[in-house]
């Protein structure tokens, strides 16, 4: 596992390259997001620091702190770093593949997908209140199941009506 700032930057980097702008609030829930989808595609977590849940869906404090900076705006640079950590080719391709699927959703809509109803935000939110630890393990149950109903929905025949 890596701090969420190596994460964050490599979101900064890719938005840099595609030429795409990125905001404080997009990077906190596009780190979250690849730490599910590690949870549930590589069976270990991508980040080693806590996340809880905040108003506006799961933030990770430490990033927060480092992006504060920013507010709602773009983030501009990375973020300065004590000690580069390098990511596996396994994390790399993962966090690249979160950024093609989720790049062109805006800070809001990522924030409305992170919070819906039965979300490891919302079970966590309703159990422990705002500003809680979010269970690694309701992050893992949701993402293997966002990821088994994927694969359920490419295994099933499409809808067709016979002509009558």
């Amino acid at each position: 596992m890596v701090r969420a700032t190596t994460i964050a930057n490599t979101f900064i980097e890719l938005a840099k390259r595609d030429g795409v702008s990125i905001t404080n609030m997009q990077l906190q829930k596009l780190v979250y997001i690849a730490h599910g989808w590690s949870l549930a595609l590589l069976s270990r977590g991508l980040i080693q620091d806590r996340v809880e849940a905040w108003q506006w869906g799961p933030v990770i404090p430490s990033l927060y702190r480092n992006l504060s900076r920013y507010g709602a705006g773009e983030v501009d640079s990375t973020i300065p770093m004590l000690g580069e950590q390098n990511l596996k080719p396994e994390e790399q391709a993962l966090v690249e593949s979160v950024w093609k699927s989720y790049n062109q959703m805006s800070a809001f809509t990522l924030s409305t997908i992170t919070h819906q109803e039965n979300t490891p935000w919302s079970r966590t939110v309703k159990e422990s209140g705002l500003r809680s630890v979010i269970p690694e393990g309701y992050i893992t149950e949701y993402y293997r199941d966002l990821y088994d109903e994927q694969i359920r929905r490419k295994r099933e025949p499409a809808n067709t009506q016979s002509d009558q």
